[in-house]
């Protein structure tokens, strides 16, 4: 299966539009797809590593850029999602509700199960994390931040 398509069709069935206009829209795709593919288990196969805003994936930076630029075109008469993918994308909605229009809620989100994932099977602690998070993104509160942990654990993803 094309995992271009896949990624396309998917962003398609959470009703958003892959623009790349503004950084804004950049750090909502880059969330939502980290999410679908190492939360919800979508195997949309991007690698992710640390940066600014969170885990980030120049791969699929450059892949979605290609096929809005024409590069790189998706066939949009594949049925590319099964059944299973479509559960995955309505659980996605279910989870972030509203939190789906706010990159800053995803940042948070993602950057929180990124570390947290990571850590898990090191010495460091979950309040070691935090800090590591506080320092490096101030801007988000402790109860946000706690709000946030709650939530993923929700899924039982930590």
């Amino acid at each position: 299966m094309d995992h271009i398509s896949k990624l396309f069709a998917s962003l398609d069935a959470l009703g958003l539009s892959p623009k790349m206009e503004t950084f804004s829209e950049r750090k909502r795709v880059q969330k939502v797809v980290y999410l679908l593919d190492k939360v919800f288990g979508m195997n949309l196969d991007f690698s992710y590593s640390w940066y600014l805003h969170g885990p980030y994936s120049p791969q699929l930076t450059r892949i979605v850029f290609d096929v809005i630029e024409g590069q790189t075109v998706v066939d949009s008469n594949l049925k590319v999602l099964s059944s299973n993918d479509q559960r995955k994308i309505e659980e996605l909605k279910a989870f972030l509700g509203n939190d789906i229009n706010s990159s800053d809620k995803l940042e948070l989100l993602v950057s929180l199960h990124f570390l947290l994932n990571r850590m898990k099977d090191s010495d460091v602690s979950q309040e070691d994390i935090i800090a590591f998070l506080r320092r490096k993104k101030p801007y988000f509160t402790d109860k946000e931040i706690i709000g946030a942990i709650d939530q993923l654990q929700t899924l039982g993803s930590l």
